[in-house]
C-alpha cells in the first residue's frame, strides 16, 4: 500500500470524524445553542431546553419565588450549644432568577469537549439557587436576636463554701458581633442550601470587677457580727427570738467596684436584709409577720455598730369570719375581742343590724387596737366582773382601784388595748358632758372613743355616777375617783397597755 493511498485513507477518516462530530452537534447540541441545557433542574423545576429568558420568567413565576418574595428556607445559627431558626422570610434572604438562571445556562456551555458536552447532555444536574441577602433586613433579625444569645459577665464575689468563706473570681460574658456575623453571612449567602447552620460570631465582654480577694478580709469580720431579733405578741404572750450569724449574713453581704474605680468595696444589701426579716416572720405562723416600715433599717444600723439586739414589732393579719346562727355584732365583737365600732368601720357594705347567716365579714387586725410601740413593764388590768382596776409596773402590782364601767345597754368591751390618747379634759358632745384626765382605749364606733377618766362634770357642774364606783354605770368608758384619775393618767404613757377582761 503506497503512502498516497494511506494519506488518503486518512484524510478520508478525519472527514468523516469532523462530519460525524459536526451531525452531532447539528443534530444533539445545535438546538440548545442559546438554551439551557437537559436536565438541568432548580429548586426542582426542570429549565432544561428553555431560553435564559423564560427560565427566569418561569423561576420569577415559580409560587413563593417571584422576583422580591422572600425563599422558603430557613438560617439556622447557632452558637455550639443552641441553634436559633429563622426563615429566610424574616432574615431578608431573597432568590436571585438571574444569577440563578446564569448558573444553569452555565453548565455545558462553557465546556467544548464533544464528550464532556454528551456526558452534561445526558446527565441530570441540579443547579443550587442563587440568594441575595437584604443587610438592613438582616441586620435588624441579628439586633432583635442579641439579647437572647448574650451571655452576661459575672462578676467576682464571696460566698460560704460550708463554714469557709471563698472568693470566687469573675467570669466574662459574651456579646453577639452583629457586624461580624452580618459580613459572614452576606459573603456566604450565595452558596447557602435551604437550610444552613450558620456560626455567630461573639465578642468577649469582661467582668466589672474581677478579684475580691482584697476585701476577703473585712468580709470575715462582718460575718463574726451578731445580730439578735426579738419581738412577743402582745396578744397572747409568745415571744420569739432570733440570733442571726454567719449564714444569714453571708446573704447581705455584696461586692461591688468602688466608686473611683480603685477596686472592690462591700456593701450591705437592705433588700437581702428585708428578706431574711420575711424569712423569719413566716416562722411565727398564722399570718404573724413584723411591722417592715424602719425594720430594715433597725438592723442596718445594730449590723453597722457592731452587732447588738433588734427588738421588732409583730404584726397579725385581718381575720375572715362567716356569720352563725344567733350572732350579733355584740357578740362577734365579744368573741374576737374587737370593738363592734371597728368591725363596722371594716365593713361598710354590711348591714350589720341586719346579719344573714353565711355572710363574710372582715374582722379588723388585733393591731388595729395596738397601734403604738408597747411602753414596757407598764400595764393596766381592768375587771368588768369584779369593777375593779389594777396596775401594774414591772410585774409589781402599783395600784388597786375600784371603777365603774359600761351599762349592758352601751357594754365595756374586752380586749387588749393600749392608750391611744390624752386629753387633760374632754367634752363628749352626745352626752353634754366632760370626762377630766381623759385617756383613750379604743375606737367605739364613728370616731368616738371609750377610755379612762375620772367621774364625769354635767354642763351644770354635777359630777355624774358620784358613789356608783365598783358598780357598772357609765356609757362604755371605765371611770375611776378624782385623785385616782390623775394618779393614773400622770403615770400612764401613750401605748401602756390596757387589758379589759
Amino acid at each position: 500500500m503506497s503512502i498516497a493511498f494511506v494519506v488518503f485513507l486518512l484524510a478520508l477518516l478525519g472527514a468523516v470524524g469532523l462530519f460525524a462530530v459536526w451531525t452531532v452537534r447539528q443534530a444533539v447540541l445545535a438546538p440548545y445553542e442559546g438554551r439551557i441545557y437537559p436536565n438541568v433542574t432548580v429548586l426542582g423545576v426542570d429549565l432544561g431546553g428553555l431560553t435564559p429568558e423564560k427560565a427566569r420568567a418561569r423561576l420569577e413565576a415559580l409560587s413563593g419565588y417571584d422576583a422580591g418574595t422572600p425563599a422558603p428556607g430557613a438560617l439556622m445559627l447557632s452558637d455550639g450549644a443552641h441553634t436559633w431558626t429563622i426563615p429566610w422570610s424574616e432574615a431578608g434572604l431573597r432568590l436571585d432568577a438571574e444569577a440563578t438562571v446564569q448558573k444553569a445556562f452555565a453548565i455545558g456551555h462553557d465546556d467544548q469537549d464533544l464528550v464532556a458536552l454528551l456526558r452534561v447532555w445526558r446527565g441530570y444536574h441540579e443547579i443550587s439557587p442563587v440568594f441575595a441577602v437584604d443587610p438592613e433586613v438582616a441586620r435588624s433579625v441579628l439586633e432583635q436576636l442579641a439579647p437572647e444569645v448574650a451571655v452576661p459577665p459575672t462578676d467576682a464575689t464571696l460566698q460560704l463554701e460550708g463554714d469557709q468563706l471563698v472568693a470566687v473570681p469573675g467570669q466574662p460574658g459574651r456579646a453577639l458581633d452583629v457586624d461580624a456575623t452580618l459580613d459572614n453571612i452576606i459573603a456566604a449567602v450565595a452558596h447557602l442550601g435551604l437550610d444552613t447552620r450558620f456560626a455567630l460570631a461573639f465578642e468577649l465582654v469582661p467582668p466589672r470587677l474581677a478579684d475580691t480577694k482584697p476585701v476577703q478580709a473585712q468580709a470575715e469580720e462582718m460575718l463574726g457580727r451578731r445580730i439578735d431579733i426579738s419581738t412577743v405578741d402582745w396578744f397572747t404572750g409568745e415571744p420569739f427570738n432570733w440570733t442571726l450569724g454567719r449564714e444569714a449574713i453571708a446573704t447581705w453581704l455584696g461586692v461591688e467596684q468602688a466608686q473611683d474605680g480603685s477596686g472592690p468595696s462591700l456593701r450591705i444589701a437592705a433588700e437581702a436584709v428585708e428578706e431574711t426579716l420575711v424569712g423569719l416572720a413566716a416562722e411565727m405562723g398564722e399570718g404573724r409577720g413584723f411591722q417592715m416600715d424602719g425594720a430594715t433599717e433597725e438592723v442596718l444600723s445594730a449590723f453597722e455598730a457592731g452587732g447588738g439586739t433588734v427588738e421588732l414589732r409583730l404584726t397579725h393579719p385581718p381575720r375572715t369570719y362567716t356569720v352563725q346562727s344567733g350572732d350579733r355584732l355584740t357578740t362577734i365583737g365579744a368573741r374576737f375581742g374587737m370593738p363592734p365600732g371597728l368591725i363596722a368601720e371594716a365593713n361598710p357594705d354590711v348591714d350589720l343590724n341586719r346579719l344573714q347567716v353565711g355572710q363574710e365579714l372582715t374582722i379588723p387586725s388585733e393591731d388595729a387596737l395596738r397601734p403604738y410601740p408597747a411602753v414596757p413593764g407598764k400595764e393596766i388590768v381592768i375587771s368588768v366582773a369584779e369593777q375593779r382596776m389594777r396596775v401594774y409596773e414591772n410585774g409589781t402590782q402599783l395600784y388597786d382601784w375600784p371603777v365603774s364601767t359600761g351599762l349592758p345597754d352601751s357594754p365595756t368591751y374586752a380586749g387588749h388595748f393600749q392608750i391611744l390618747s390624752k386629753q387633760e379634759n374632754a367634752f363628749a358632745s352626745q352626752w353634754d358632758l366632760w370626762m377630766p384626765h381623759f385617756m383613750g382605749v379604743y375606737v367605739a364606733g364613728g370616731g368616738v372613743y371609750n377610755g379612762i377618766h375620772a367621774l364625769p362634770i354635767l354642763a351644770s357642774g354635777q359630777r355624774l355616777w358620784e358613789g356608783s364606783l365598783g358598780s357598772p354605770a357609765s356609757f362604755g368608758c371605765i371611770i375611776l375617783g378624782i385623785q385616782e384619775a390623775e394618779i393614773l393618767y400622770t403615770w400612764a404613757d401613750i401605748g401602756v397597755s390596757v387589758v379589759i377582761e
